[in-house]
């Protein structure tokens, strides 16, 4: 049975390395040489050990140096407390997190550092620690110098077991996820807003939606995602309209605008749409991000508002105010084409009298029923409006550019309103009759202004008038006219 070899120790490998040092001029063998050379060999193995002395003393150095430099410059404070809650050593992180110098944070109470909201939860926590083993976790706040600003710091503490006096404590600097993690949780308050909201990938493929963007459009989450938002395109979306869209979101990454979408219910809805590009740092868009609300009731109120301030309630026709705006664009238009116009004024014959005769409600209808032989007899491109009571203007555009041209068309459709009107009027039995007088004025470009023009056609109409009702008259500039407040007039209201 073989026997293991006993280890060599190091103190028996020095020595055979002396003596192999010391024998490579070793040349005489007598009692004296023996002993010189047993001291030479033993002075050899002292200069060796002090030489690996200083081999380990410089590594034991250059170890603390690069602990010390560890500790001190970490990004992580590093502290030591007493029992008593006292800071025996800080690091220069952990002074910078304190926001004191280290000399003058040494014998301090650490929860003098602590927000005063938090101080009670710290010192509670530390009393748990004291009597536990175990590496325990807290988080708190500590007051900025300024004092306008809080530090959030995350405590990693344990008590130290090779000195039973000293708690380690390491404290890192978490403000910035927890600025994240309220960003995130405003976040994910906004994304379940009242507002719809859809997330896309690059290619438009929905991935995420709201609840809101269920409850407005009808579609589930289930059912949106995978799918584009194409399948809530109304009519008015079409090719040139997504390729704009698109165009803009390109060169801005943004987008909004209004929209009419389809929804589950089959029903069109006015959408208010923003789209924003999300992009990666290398500037490619990686994800779009759609918010929209339904504006629908808002547009009903905007066209109910438009038609109060530009429309006759009771005919529906246009009022004054859109008169002028279109008399306005009538004699630019005419400007550029050479094209003459023509305004009509009507007033209907004895309507005052009918109206007291047979009460205001049929008066209405009557009122109601010349809007509608009005607007049949003309064109889709002429303006029949309202003035108010009795009072009515007809518009003709693009007559001719020859101004006995003109006057001839101008002649032959107000004779065709003039003979309509004087039909008889059949309400529940009662046939009334109400004919309308009527003067006319041409018009080309800016000769005049839209009041000028007005008067000129109503001057002509009391010129009917007077005539004898039922008729026409176009105006004239060359000869007197009738006025309403002057000698001459034909009635004191053009009835």
């Amino acid at each position: 049975m073989k026997t293991a070899k006993p280890s060599k120790s190091p103190a028996s490998t020095l020595r055979r390395r002396a003596e192999v040092r010391v024998e490579a001029g070793r040349t005489l063998a007598t009692p004296a040489d023996e002993l010189l050379h047993e001291l030479q060999v033993h002075q050899v193995e002292l200069q060796m050990q002090n030489e690996e002395l200083r081999q380990a003393q410089s590594a034991l150095e250059a170890s603390r140096t690069r602990y010390v430099e560890l500790f001190e410059f970490a990004p992580v404070g590093y502290l030591s407390l007493t029992r008593g809650g006292l800071i025996e050593a800080v690091n220069l992180a952990g002074a910078g997190m304190l926001g004191a110098d280290r000399p003058a944070l040494i014998d301090q109470p650490f929860a003098l550092y602590v927000a005063p909201p938090d101080r009670e939860r710290w010192r509670g926590f530390f009393s748990e620690l004291l009597g536990s083993e175990d590496r325990r976790r807290c988080e708190i706040r500590m007051p900025r110098k300024t004092g306008t600003s809080i530090l959030h710091v995350q405590l990693d503490c344990q008590c130290s077991p090779h000195d039973t006096g000293a708690i380690r404590v390491a404290m890192t600097d978490v403000s910035e996820r927890r600025r994240a993690e309220e960003a995130l949780a405003i976040a994910a308050l906004a994304f379940d807003s009242g507002v719809g909201i859809a997330i896309t990938d690059a290619q438009a493929v929905i991935l995420r939606v709201n609840r809101a963007f269920s409850r407005l459009t009808g579609h589930s989450e289930q059912a949106a995602v995978g799918r584009t938002p194409a399948m809530l395109a109304g009519d008015g979306q079409t090719k040139a309209f997504r390729d704009r869209v698109r165009r803009e979101l390109l060169a801005n990454g943004y987008w909004q605008g209004e929209i009419w979408n389809h929804m589950h219910d089959g029903d069109r809805h006015a959408l208010w749409l923003t789209i924003s590009a999300a992009r990666a740092p290398e500037g490619e868009t990686t994800h779009y991000v759609g918010a929209f609300s339904e504006i629908t009731k808002i547009k009903a109120a905007e066209a109910r508002i438009h038609r109060l301030a530009y429309f006759d309630s009771l005919t529906r026709l246009p009022n004054r105010r859109l008169l002028r705006d279109r008399i306005g664009q009538a004699m630019a238009a005419s400007a550029r084409g050479k094209l003459y116009c023509a305004l009509i004024f009507l007033d209907l014959d004895h309507f005052k009298t009918l109206n007291d005769t047979h009460g205001h409600h049929l008066g209405d209808r009557v009122l109601v029923e010349v809007a509608n032989r009005l607007q049949s007899n003309l064109r889709e491109s002429d303006t029949v409006a309202r003035l108010g009571g009795d009072e009515f203007v007809v518009m003709l555009e693009r007559l001719h550019v020859d101004l006995d041209a003109a006057t001839a068309e101008a002649r032959r459709v107000a004779q065709k309103i003039r003979a309509a009107l004087d039909r008889p009027y059949a309400f529940g039995g009662a046939s009334l009759h109400c004919a309308a007088s009527l003067g006319v004025v041409l018009f080309r470009g800016h000769g005049q202004s839209i009041e000028a023009l007005l008067r000129c056609a109503d001057l002509a109409m009391y010129e009917a008038k007077n005539a004898g009702r039922n008729t026409l008259r176009f105006f004239d500039p060359a000869r007197p006219l009738p006025t309403r407040d002057g000698e001459g007039a034909a009635d004191a209201e053009p009835d």
